[in-house]
């Protein structure tokens, strides 16, 4: 009898176990996922008892579970997902459900107007005609003719007002409904859940600390170069985009942003035998059969995302930077808080001035554009990862580009825009070009004028590119002939002259190349 008491004492106990919401105290976020730490004072029974976590993300991985509860004995810890539990709207979501009910009653206002406006419309063309077997008093049709004048017009402009209303209001209510789709999309009504249950001698209060890894979060890097001119270096901008969708919102917690990638497989990579085999079979069996070692466990990290409105969190303490065998992570000062579903935030990494080179960089047989260029060094101290970057300069935005740090060298050249106060022209010399045919073949001559003016106060680097026509076939025969300063790299065909040109002046230089292949050949040029 005493042992079935005790039995049911315990059952009665474990299912009065205590709920909590510990608060996150730190999340480090990496490219695809994050792990959130969270902490709470408790205070827990003695013997045998359950702590149940509450108002969890439902994605987590419970395989990366950790729970620490000081001074007792963890037994079991197990993750769920409640089913039954509603989620209350976010402020946002709250308030566009809002604005859209005040738009709808202001549409059925219009539409009421609208209506009333055209009865009156009705009623006065229905008067239009006047009718009768009475003679008709000349002043009865002058009045009717004055009112019918000056009413109609104003009417008509009413009428078409309430229609541009309608029709605004309607656009702004599709844009609301499309804003509440999207944030509906990542609205969840399931929520996460973990249970411990654990073993401590005595009653106390204690410290409970969980940690975990979430998915449907993360961050991409994204960069920006300012040049003011072409004295000073570039001031680099490293930014960290971040979203979350996790279904639970961060409030006030510290954020380390990490460029590696926990989900990835972090098994090492290994080769096999290569073993060579004849057979005969269809092209897409042989590929399969010779192909090396795949690994079928590597997931797909890259994430396309749209368009998105980005707010900055100012950076006013450094970035704390600290690096691993295999990735860097840079701690943010300041607290950081992102609802789920929120935009993306952007948060700025680090700031530095890199050095740079400029230089002017003009295609006359393509454009007669002069374009500046700046080659940016000391850039593989950054620990960069692949994003997108947007260029400045002097002040103005000038286009964007991708930065690539696994396939470029420690020099990277990005172009900074035409300058409009340096001309660039490639002119035909019409005497000395020909197309001749004869029995023997035909010749083709082209010469070309090519002349670069600087009108900048100050003396410019410039590389000029050209090209002349090359030939892979032994009967059509190529021979040139260059002006001063063009260098010509034979494989290609590609010509360039690199010079400096002082305040004011123009510099020009010749380019010339003669074409001959026999007559059935058709070689344009």
């Amino acid at each position: 009898m005493k042992t079935k008491l005790s039995l049911l004492t315990l059952i009665i106990k474990l299912s009065l176990f205590a709920q909590i919401t510990p608060e996150i105290n730190s999340v480090k976020l990496f490219i695809e996922g994050a792990e959130i730490s969270r902490s709470k004072n408790i205070r827990i029974e003695s013997g045998l008892d359950t702590l149940k976590i509450e108002g969890l993300s439902p994605f987590i991985s419970p395989q990366t579970i950790q729970a620490k509860l000081k001074g007792t004995k963890i037994l079991d810890v197990n993750f769920r997902i409640n089913h039954l539990k509603s989620k209350k709207d976010q402020p946002k979501l709250t308030k566009i459900k809002s604005q859209i009910r005040d738009i709808e009653k202001d549409l059925l206002d219009l539409t009421d107007q609208l209506s009333y406006l055209e009865i009156e419309k009705d009623l006065i063309l229905s008067n239009k005609k006047i009718r009768g077997e009475e003679p008709l008093d000349i002043e009865d049709v002058k009045d009717f003719v004055n009112y019918y004048q000056n009413k109609m017009p104003q009417l008509l402009s009413k009428i078409t007002d309430t229609h541009q209303q309608i029709n605004k209001f309607e656009s702004v209510k599709r844009k609301l409904i499309n804003q509440e789709r999207e944030i509906e999309k990542v609205k969840t009504k399931r929520t996460g859940e973990v249970e411990i249950l654990y073993q401590s001698d005595n009653v106390k209060t204690t410290m409970f600390k969980i940690s975990y890894h979430v998915s449907r979060c993360g961050w991409k890097p994204f960069y920006a170069m300012r040049a003011s001119n072409i004295d000073a270096p570039i001031n680099f901008e490293y930014n960290a985009l971040v979203y979350q969708n996790t279904g639970t919102d961060w409030k006030d917690c510290k954020l380390t942003v990490a460029s590696g990638n926990p989900i990835l497989n972090g098994e090492k990579p290994e080769l096999y035998p290569w073993r060579l085999k004849i057979q005969i079979a269809s092209q897409e069996n042989f590929l399969m059969n010779s192909s090396l070692y795949t690994d079928k466990n590597k997931l797909q990290v890259k994430k396309e995302i749209s368009d998105f409105s980005m707010k900055s969190l100012e950076n006013k303490k450094d970035v704390i930077q600290t690096e691993t065998l295999t990735f860097t992570s840079f701690k943010i000062p300041q607290k950081f808080s992102l609802n789920s579903g929120q935009e993306d935030k952007r948060i700025s990494i680090l700031t530095k001035n890199l050095p740079a080179s400029f230089h002017y960089y003009a295609v006359p047989k393509n454009s007669s554009g002069v374009h500046l260029v700046a080659n940016v060094t000391n850039l593989s101290d950054l620990a960069l990862i692949p994003g997108q970057s947007h260029i400045y300069f002097d002040g103005t935005f000038v286009g964007k580009s991708f930065l690539n740090p696994t396939t470029m060298n420690d020099t990277l050249t990005i172009s900074l825009g035409q300058d409009q106060s340096i001309l660039s022209e490639r002119i035909k010399q019409e005497k000395k070009c020909l197309n001749n045919a004869t029995l023997l073949g035909v010749t083709k001559k082209r010469a070309y004028e090519v002349a670069v003016k600087n009108n900048r106060d100050k003396a410019i680097k410039i590389e000029i590119m050209d090209q002349i026509p090359i030939s892979k076939n032994n009967k059509i025969k190529v021979s040139y002939k260059l002006g001063a300063g063009w260098v010509l790299k034979e494989e290609t065909g590609i010509l360039k002259w690199e010079l400096i040109i002082p305040p004011g002046d123009k510099v020009s230089s010749s380019l010339e190349f003669e074409v001959k292949h026999p007559k059935k050949y058709n070689v344009p040029l």
